[in-house]
């Protein structure tokens, strides 16, 4: 039983790492609390559906497209709203709120209230490790943020571009003064952030139904992790997520499935007040 429970907590850790990444990824590079992400990852998931079933694109075709799509809804989040809240901070919460409202319900106009399903080739598909049974689709969901991880990890420490966000994220003035232009890289890391969204789309979308309003929840739980990671920090949000999934997996089998997001509210609350910072914080605001 427990290393079952091990295991589940990883396959939710990792949803909730590579919702937390994203977070954390604006959050870093424009101290914006981007909860429109919730909607992006709706928008992911029905473009994916109506690419593979409306359209018949094959299967992993059509979840590129919705990755693709996923990237350029968050750009637009960013171009006609957040741009305008960038030197108003209190402002950019209820800007954020109002944005996934409206994508929540654009969901709801264009495909209905209906529950529909997102099925890859391989989603009966049960694996079994030793004593523990792992679904094909919870193994893809933890390659998925792993892949991801390892891309971002690269992106953001061997090219230019991943230079510039860390160099903005840190120093907007100095990396302005430097010749960095702010413009594009804000446009960059919300890209690099809609595409996570979407891949959290495919990841989760095959798991439960996919509908309006699908990811609301599950967001605040990417929160959460971008809290106890430490504001701005991507591998902690990584490590937070794992760790968040791991309690609440926890907690489902030993206390009660009904108090599984509960206590993680409470790990969280036991962080804020132990180590306000985060669980793995840095000494500066940065995306590291």
């Amino acid at each position: 039983m427990l290393q079952q429970a091990l295991v589940n907590g990883v396959v939710l850790g990792a949803l909730f790492a590579l919702l937390g990444v994203g977070l954390t990824l604006v959050y870093g590079v424009m101290d914006v609390p981007n909860f429109a992400q919730a909607g992006v990852v709706t928008l992911g998931a029905y473009i994916m559906v109506t690419l593979h079933q409306a359209a018949h694109w094959p299967f992993f075709l059509a979840v590129a497209g919705g990755v693709v799509a996923a990237g350029l809804i968050s750009v637009a989040t960013e171009r006609f709203a957040y741009r305008f809240v960038r030197t108003r901070p209190l402002a950019a919460p209820a800007v954020a709120l109002g944005l996934l409202l409206i994508l929540d319900n654009s969901a709801l106009e264009l495909w209905g209230g209906d529950h529909v399903s997102l099925t890859p080739p391989y989603g009966a598909g049960l694996i079994q490790l030793g004593g523990m049974t792992v679904p094909a689709v919870g193994v893809a969901l933890v390659l998925t943020a792993a892949v991801s991880m390892l891309l971002l990890w690269l992106l953001l420490t061997r090219t230019g571009i991943g230079r510039a966000i860390r160099a903005v994220s840190q120093n907007p003035e100095a990396a302005a003064t430097l010749g960095i232009e702010l413009e594009r890289q804000y446009v960059t890391a919300f890209f690099i952030s809609g595409v996570l969204a979407g891949l959290a789309a495919f990841a989760y979308a095959p798991t439960y139904a996919v509908f309006p309003y699908m990811a609301d929840g599950v967001i605040f739980d990417g929160f959460v992790v971008v809290i106890l990671g430490g504001l701005g920090n991507v591998w902690g949000a990584a490590l937070g997520g794992i760790l968040l999934g791991l309690v609440e997996s926890l907690s489902a089998v030993y206390v009660s499935a009904a108090y599984q997001t509960a206590i993680g509210f409470v790990v969280l609350l036991l962080v804020i007040v132990l180590r306000p910072a985060g669980l793995f914080a840095t000494t500066a605001r940065r995306v590291a």
